[in-house]
Order: structure tokens, then C-alpha cells, then sequence
């Protein structure tokens, strides 16, 4: 019984460690994008896109790491 109950958690990973890893990718590209826009066309847009891409990551970073664990709150 302890073995199959091991075993579980593993099949989440994976999903959850794509997961993370797309919203990381996508944060880079949004953010790198943003970025560029405020640091060429002097648009607040810009920076605020930034500021999501640099969200996307933290967020796609701590699924990644969290493993599909939901939290007891």
C-alpha cells in the first residue's frame, strides 16, 4: 500500500513540471518583449508587459519546483 502511495505523486510531476516550464517560457518571451517596447518606444505598456512576463516566471518557477502539491490553506 505505501508503494502505490509513493508512486502517485510521481504521475503529478511531470505534468506539473511542463506546466511550469511554459509559463516560464512564456513570462521570458511577454517579458523580454515588454521590455524591449519601454526601452525603444518609451511606452508605459511596455514596462507593464515586462512586469507580467517577470510574474509568468515566478509563477511558472514555483509550479515547476511545487511538483502538482496542492497547498493546505
Amino acid at each position: 500500500m505505501m508503494h502505490q502511495d509513493a508512486a502517485r505523486p510521481n504521475h503529478d510531476k511531470p505534468g506539473a513540471s511542463a506546466r511550469g516550464v511554459v509559463l516560464t517560457l512564456l513570462g521570458v518571451v511577454i517579458g523580454s518583449a515588454g521590455y524591449y517596447a519601454s526601452w525603444r518606444f518609451q511606452t508605459p505598456i511596455g514596462t507593464l508587459g515586462g512586469i507580467a512576463g517577470l510574474a509568468l516566471c515566478v509563477i511558472g518557477t514555483s509550479h515547476g519546483h511545487d511538483g502538482g502539491t496542492p497547498h493546505a490553506g
